[in-house]
């Protein structure tokens, strides 16, 4: 039921039965309280003068604005439209690393992945979900096996965006001639859109192949969607 706009009335008009029913009564209906049938409901505005019943959510949601919906709001997960994706790999398995190449590590081992973003193999990577653009932390380590190191040599971490180098994401330095297991560390934070992808990469420069650790505990990404 709509709600009557309220006629102005002059000194001498008649107040009827039909004036109460319409702009009393049928207004009271129209508007609350009498709209609410059960606890967590609220009133919102359909138009100008209208008010309409809407259900209260789910447990932990929230109120969002929609233009689409009738009411021009809905109960729905925050943030809007995606939850905060949140992911974490490890490897079951060593990678090859060849000499001067900026090679992908297979994390191929998934803790948990809430939005099934990671695939998984050579071509390792996380993509942008719909609704999930934002400023993502990725952190990582990767620990090489045994090897021998010249003074100097190193290994890199490298974040790549859409096959393309975005950031150092970390670097060790073989400190001596020595054959030793060196391990690197980093993070970075980057800003993503919807279907943008990552994937972590290892460089090093002995001047051949070398493996990395198939150790999980020392092969490790996680991934997480910061609030922007």
């Amino acid at each position: 039921m709509a709600y009557t706009v309220v006629p102005t009335k002059s000194t001498g008009d008649l107040w009827t039965a039909a004036d109460h029913n319409t702009y009393i009564k049928d207004n009271f209906a129209a508007g609350v309280p009498d709209i609410f049938t059960t606890k967590g409901d609220i009133a919102v505005a359909t138009a100008a003068n209208t008010a309409a019943r809407l259900a209260v959510g789910s447990d932990n949601q929230v109120l969002l604005s929609d233009s689409g919906e009738t009411s021009g709001v809905k109960w729905g997960d925050f943030p809007s439209g995606s939850t905060t994706l949140h992911a974490r790999y490890y490897v079951s398995g060593a990678t090859s690393c060849a000499n001067a190449t900026a090679t992908i590590i297979d994390f191929d081992t998934q803790d948990y992945d809430t939005d099934s973003a990671v695939t998984t193999g050579g071509s390792w990577k996380l993509t942008v979900p719909a609704d999930h653009a934002g400023k993502y932390l990725i952190t990582a380590t990767v620990r090489m096996a045994s090897a021998a190191w010249l003074h100097d040599e190193y290994i890199q971490m490298k974040l790549y965006k859409n096959n393309a180098y975005a950031y150092l994401m970390g670097m060790t330095t073989a400190t001596d001639n020595q054959t030793v297991v060196l391990s690197v560390t980093g993070f970075a934070i980057i800003d993503l859109a919807a279907t943008d992808y990552i994937d972590v990469r290892i460089e090093q420069n002995t001047g051949g192949a070398v493996n990395t650790d198939s150790d999980g505990d020392y092969c490790h990404v996680a991934i997480a969607r910061l609030f922007s």
